[in-house]
């Protein structure tokens, strides 16, 4: 049966794992390999996508025909969708101007426009793809404006004229005055969500900021509902200071069973009453009834540290292995004393559900496994004594991307935790993948910057045990320190019905994909099935690399591959989408 892809990683979990691949088993892709088939061009920027492809099977087009399609939203603010046989056009709409690129938005200027910036979502019931899409009407960030848009994947055509999301406001009560939310601030990176709560249909949205340390800066998560396209509620994760913005890497929202809203904030505010900056988040959605307006409101939470404790003088057990004192303090004063710039919402949530768990890891590389029923509600007393911060997650914190041994990842000065291991930075970027294998059982595998793809087991109890990792380093040229940004970006496939078939795809970069475009590498590792180095230790094994067969494109930061009915599609920086099989 066709499989269809219509949101980030798969699921609502974030799992990054599409278990019924019938074709693109690990067995077949060792014997075979697989071609580049063709190349998707997307005019009107030099980068092209930003947000993830997606894929829906034997759509009925407007001109009566049946096609599986692949759907692409741009920073352009140009939507399409393409014949997933051999990248035919099929139908375009743009959205409206995006916004210039600018040292505003992006230091770094990867970028010609601002338009679609997260992967849009698709309720296949129907027929509607939900894109957010950032427009001024002379392209500058001062007229910027998010609106969410109801698009027809048959043709195209709107369903419902587009809803600007500035209108959002938050009463976040204590005496503090409402929020209203502001385009010309906001950065909208992580993925859409589509859930039902209560039987309404309902989109959320999460924002991030262009400049984080502003006094403006807040994270947003504004609910939509569908029927008819509206804004119905909103939360913001900081009302009174600032920060505590939702981007994940390009990641999206979480949403289990019950409905409940996982996210997590990067650097901010912290009090645990209205501010909840560097947290994992549990919001409830309430859906409007009769006279009764809908709401947002945070339920749960679990924070590591705050800013505070960050921003002081860097530990000494922050220098690891540097090659020399000097690169170190001109690498610490270009992070800005005390490297508070650590936030844990580089890293999205995974949720684990047969065990009731969520996963996630952030700019440190520590893993957390918190109880999705009981996250733990720290309180700003809980962080003065972090043994007992702790103790409320479901297992005790591991260094997930890296593994430097004689630190711990759950110390009482959390200063020791801001590390350039070997001159290297270990941040993760985006969500781990989860994969439930007839071979290891509950597995989840990583890749964070500077290192390798890692295996790690996982049990009901919440422990998470180290597998196997490969030899493959990401950025593996880019000078140190630091090293650079921002890792493997990962999906995984798998048969229900053939043993050993799961493949871990892969894209890595080979400089720092943060401050330059370059190129890129795609590489598809046998899941399950591991060799060994020298030691004895596992290695996780590679199936198939576009370096053998020099296979150039330049790597999409934050971007991941998406296996779908026997092709793999890899957007680059190119200007263009990469369909193999």
């Amino acid at each position: 049966m066709a499989v269809s892809v219509v949101t980030r990683a798969y699921d609502n979990a974030r799992t990054g794992a599409n278990t019924n691949e019938e074709v693109l088993t690990a067995t077949r892709v060792a014997q075979k390999g697989i071609r580049r088939l063709y190349s998707i061009r997307l005019p009107g920027d030099a980068r092209g996508v930003e947000a993830q492809p997606l894929v829906v099977p034997d759509v009925a087009l407007s001109d009566g025909t049946r096609r599986d399609i692949i759907l692409l939203a741009t920073m352009a603010n140009r939507v399409s969708a393409f014949d997933a046989a051999d990248g035919t056009l099929l139908w375009n709409r743009n959205l409206g101007t995006p916004v210039k690129g600018s040292q505003a938005i992006d230091t770094h200027l990867i970028n010609d426009h601002w338009g679609v910036l997260s992967t849009p979502v698709i309720d296949t019931s129907t027929q509607t793809m939900y894109v957010v899409a950032w427009i001024s009407h002379d392209a500058t960030v001062a007229a910027a404006e998010h609106v969410i848009n109801a698009v027809r994947i048959s043709d195209g055509t709107l369903v419902h004229p587009p809803v600007s999301l500035e209108n959002a406001t938050y009463d976040p009560g204590h005496g503090l005055p409402v929020q209203q939310f502001k385009s010309a601030a906001r950065k909208q990176r992580a993925s859409l969500l589509l859930t039902s709560v209560g039987g309404v249909s309902t989109v959320f949205v999460g924002f991030g900021t262009i400049q984080e340390t502003s006094a403006t800066s807040r994270g947003w998560v504004i609910a939509c509902q569908t029927a008819p396209l509206a804004v119905s509620a909103s939360w913001t994760s900081t009302a009174h200071g600032h920060g505590g913005g939702i981007w994940q890497a390009g990641g999206g929202l979480a949403a289990d069973a019950q409905g409940s809203i996982y996210a997590m904030t990067g650097n901010g505010a912290f009090d645990g009453i209205t501010e909840f900056g560097e947290s994992f988040v549990k919001l409830r959605y309430t859906p409007p009834k009769d006279a009764t307006k809908a709401s947002l409101e945070i339920t749960d939470w679990w924070t590591p540290w705050t800013d505070k404790q960050r921003t002081a003088n860097v530990a000494p057990a922050v220098v690891r292995d540097l090659p020399t004192a000097s690169n170190f303090r001109a690498y610490a004063a270009n992070m800005g004393e005390g490297w508070d710039d650590m936030d844990l919402g580089s890293g999205g949530p995974v949720l684990i559900e047969s065990f009731g768990l969520i996963a996630g890891a952030g700019k440190d590389g520590v893993l957390y496994v918190l109880d999705a029923a009981k996250l733990g509600k720290s309180s700003a007393q809980d962080l003065n004594k972090p043994a007992t911060n702790y103790s409320k997650l479901k297992s005790s914190p591991i260094f997930y991307t890296y593994y430097p041994p004689d630190l711990n990842p759950a110390p009482n000065d959390v200063r020791t935790l801001n590390l350039l291991w070997g001159g290297r930075t270990h941040h993760l970027h985006g969500n781990s993948v989860y994969w439930n294998s007839p071979e290891l059982g509950p597995a989840l595998y990583c890749w964070g910057e500077n290192g390798n793809l890692r295996a790690w087991s996982v049990k009901p109890n919440g422990a998470v045990k180290y597998l196997a990792c490969s030899a493959e380093q990401a950025s593996s040229q880019s000078p140190v320190p630091p090293g650079g940004m921002p890792g493997g970006m990962l999906t995984l496939s798998a048969s229900a019905t053939q043993a050993r078939s799961g493949v871990v795809w892969a894209c890595i970069p080979y400089f720092d994909a943060n401050i330059r475009v370059g190129p890129g590498r795609l590489l598809a590792y046998d899941a399950t099935q591991f060799g060994f180095y020298p030691d004895g230790s596992q290695q996780i094994r590679v199936l198939w690399d576009s370096q053998d067969w020099n296979l150039q494109f330049s790597f999409n930061k934050f971007n991941v591959p998406v296996v779908a009915n026997g092709r793999v599609i890899v957007p680059t920086y190119d200007g263009r989408v990469d369909v193999y099989g």
